[in-house]
């Protein structure tokens, strides 16, 4: 069987000698999009070819058996995706839809969709496999928002396939011990972003956090974002490089700001590098989520803060400890983070194996035998607890 993931590049390798636009356009303009490719690849591989949003659709319909689309945040208003529907429905493929999300400002009310979307979505759901579900969703509120919208049968939480790329069946357990035994010294912050203002105090905090352990500030949004942790600040607009300056560092001048960021920040072109990068530190904490799941299937702790409904809805299907940045009132340190996220290693576990064995079934009712074996050992350790 072949498979067509239709999803970001998996790395960049010619990053090096490329300016940000390069790295930020691939990505699919956030390189915590490196997370979920790279799970998704590792569990279809060798089968699999990693194919962009616009591919020509006959190609994909005389060369692939299946096609699978790595999802992100698509179900919200801010999306119009009928143009993506026409090119499914020319590819004439059963579609699996992996991590798909809602997006919205208000939880209590159902999510608004355009025309566009919705048919993107009915597109999706009416290429179904078999009559199993083929949308994996990221929680149960996205779940809800399914069922309002008809296809309540085709969908299943799995909350990210990124959540799964260690293959340790006790991950869990293993991150609880270093939180009990080990000393925080160094820390990670996978960055925010200056267009979320009622971050900026607690970006602020998690600046001088990094800087006070000789930590990393890791960038994955905006393109500016991006330019200046690759020291591309130059071919920043001065108006935007000093709003990033009065998010991040207040404090210092705009040559100082500039500075900082050479030293402390970072980026990464590929997820293996991202997460081997993260086994020298004791904690990834910030409002990223890809950033913090890197580093956990690294093995190391770490926490999320917050900063929408999206996130938060990942974190508590997965058993990550998180926070919402409302809860946040005053300034932490590198020792207050055990207090602050609490985290449960045996439901961290239990969940994992749960939503493992979810995604495994997703496959093989779409014809899929996933190549790695711990998803369906990860999985069997559950069922076998049960």
């Amino acid at each position: 069987m072949r498979i067509a993931l239709i999803a970001p590049s998996l790395s960049v390798p010619d990053a090096a000698h490329n300016n940000a636009e390069h790295l930020f356009r691939l990505c699919g303009g956030n390189t915590g999009n490196f997370a979920f490719v790279f799970a998704l690849h590792q569990l279809l591989s060798p089968h699999v070819d990693i194919l962009p949003w616009d591919v020509n659709p006959e190609m994909v319909k005389n060369r692939y058996d299946v096609i699978v689309f790595a999802c992100a945040n698509q179900l919200g208003p801010h999306t119009d995706l009928g143009w993506l529907a026409d090119r499914l429905t020319t590819m004439d493929r059963p579609i699996l839809a992996v991590g798909l999300g809602a997006q919205t400002l208000d939880t209590s009310r159902p999510i608004e969709l355009t025309a566009g979307t919705r048919r993107w979505l009915d597109v999706i759901a009416d290429c179904a496999p078999s009559s199993a579900p083929n949308i994996g969703v990221r929680g149960l509120y996205t779940q809800s928002q399914l069922q309002l919208l008809g296809h309540a049968a085709r969908g299943t939480v799995i909350g990210c396939p990124s959540n799964l790329i260690n293959p340790d069946p006790a991950l869990g357990r293993s991150i609880e011990r270093r939180y009990a035994t080990e000393i925080i010294d160094r820390v990670a912050v996978p960055a925010g972003l200056h267009l979320w203002p009622g971050l900026q105090r607690i970006e602020e905090w998690l600046a001088d956090l990094v800087e006070s352990c000789s930590g990393t500030y890791v960038a994955q949004s905006e393109i500016d974002m991006i330019r200046l942790a690759r020291d591309e600040a130059a071919a920043i607009a001065p108006n935007v490089l000093e709003q990033l300056r009065a998010y991040i560092r207040p404090k210092l001048g705009t040559p100082d700001f500039v500075q900082w960021m050479r030293r402390y920040a970072t980026t990464f072109i590929d997820a293996a590098s991202w997460m081997d990068a993260m086994r020298k530190f004791d904690f990834v904490v910030g409002p990223r989520f890809h950033g913090v799941m890197l580093g956990i299937q690294a093995g190391v702790p770490g926490a999320v803060i917050a900063h929408d409904s999206r996130t938060f809805e990942l974190c508590q299907t997965m058993g990550i400890p998180v926070r919402d940045h409302k809860e946040i009132h005053d300034k932490f340190g590198i020792h207050d983070l055990r207090s602050m996220f609490p985290f449960d290693g045996p439901a961290y576990d239990q969940k994992r194996a749960a939503l493992a064995q979810t995604l495994a079934n997703m496959f093989s009712h779409a014809g899929i035998v996933t190549s790695l074996t711990h998803l369906e050992a990860i999985g069997q350790k559950q069922a076998a607890a049960a």
